[in-house]
């Protein structure tokens, strides 16, 4: 179910940036990329497992959105599309391979004469053929499922020398992993050097930030409740699936134009807690699978999606947590003025704990927007 959620949602962010104020001054583009680097050991059964470098290469087929759209004017004309990653793991006989699709966006974060310096991130699906399995595959400890979550950052430089071509440099970092919705699950991450092409199918010109992006209004200031839900496995030689829930409240203030801070308070519910290796009687007592945290969160809000970003720390439990600390990547899509669907990952220092989905409630508190 998961990854068919990530697929949908990956679909729906590429067609829901497409589709807003349509206009024929968009710049279309297509690009290859090669990818060179490291797996990041983050545990030690992935130093032994790892054997070889990793090398990829990528696709993106995208766009440059209109000047004369306004959130295109507010973050300086990004590139918006879908890409396609193939590469390999660092170990061809038990890792193999991975094929990726993902939506992305590219920043610009400085442009010069012919020269930008550019920030791409993207969130999709990858299918991994060599998984973990008890017999055939036991040494992969790393990927336990088929389809996993696949996630990318890439801070580059592009040199433009004609209308139509550019070339670029970059380092970027690459996350594999399944929300421990089946273990093992230690994940993958990796560090890859990259060069790579690009062909502009209009006339490109390199985008000029104007000053009028610095009149628009603060984002509003609002209350959020997200009833967030989750499934993970604890253990290979258990094949239970347990279930995972919890409230997240809110309050985020706009600081400007794209992006919100705040400070909240989960309340998480985890069946697996305390469980140990096998699901035997008796079962958790109830109250010993509640734990209570605080946390402070940041959004970067791209029209009706934002990128969220918390970190939390557990203040109240009955069953001492996995990591004192833990993180929340994910996506925020606005259904209406009041609700909203999320996708995110949970995560302790690096481990997944659970991908949540969820749907949520908005109260505006303030209005910053322009009488």
């Amino acid at each position: 179910m998961k990854n068919y959620l990530l697929l949908i949602l990956s679909i729906l962010i590429f067609k829901c940036s497409t589709a807003q104020e349509n206009s024929s001054n968009d710049i279309f583009t297509t690009s290859i990329r090669y990818h060179y680097g490291v797996v990041l050991p983050h545990h030690k059964s992935i130093r032994y497992l790892v054997n070889d470098q990793v090398s990829a290469i990528e696709l993106n087929f995208g766009f440059l959105p209109s000047r004369k759209r306004t959130w295109s004017k507010l973050y300086n004309q990004p590139e918006i599309g879908l890409g396609f990653y193939h590469g390999s793991l660092g170990n061809d006989e038990v890792l193999g391979n991975t094929n990726a699709i993902f939506p992305y966006i590219n920043f610009n974060l400085k442009n010069y004469q012919k020269v930008s310096l550019r920030l791409q991130t993207g969130f999709g699906v990858a299918h991994t053929k060599k998984h973990f399995h008890p017999t055939k595959n036991y040494t992969n400890v790393a990927i336990g499922s088929e389809f996993n979550a696949f996630f990318k950052l890439l801070l580059s430089s592009s040199y433009r020398f004609t209308s139509k071509w550019s070339t670029s440099a970059g380092l970027g970092f690459q996350h594999l992993s399944n929300g421990s919705i089946k273990v093992p699950n230690k994940g993958l991450n990796m560090a890859t050097a990259s060069i790579g092409i690009q062909y502009h199918f209009n006339d490109f010109h390199k985008p000029v930030r104007s000053h009028s992006n610095f009149n628009h209004p603060k984002l509003n200031d609002e209350i959020v409740i997200v009833w967030n839900n989750g499934i993970k496995q604890t253990a290979e030689k258990d094949d239970h699936k347990y279930y995972k829930t919890g409230i997240s409240l809110g309050y985020l203030r706009g600081i400007n134009a794209k992006q919100k801070i705040g400070l909240g308070i989960d309340l998480f519910y985890d069946k697996s807690a305390n469980r140990g290796k096998w699901d035997f009687d008796p079962q958790t007592k109830f109250k010993d699978r509640f734990s209570q945290a605080v946390f402070v969160s940041h959004e970067l809000v791209i029209q009706r999606f934002s990128i969220v970003a918390n970190i939390g720390a557990y203040t109240l439990f009955e069953t001492k947590p996995e990591k004192p600390i833990y993180t929340r990547v994910g996506l925020k899509y606005e259904i209406n003025k009041h609700f909203l669907a999320s996708l995110g990952l949970k995560a302790h220092l690096g481990k997944a704990d659970y991908i949540e989905w969820g749907i949520g409630y908005r109260l505006k508190t303030k209005s910053n927007e322009k009488p």
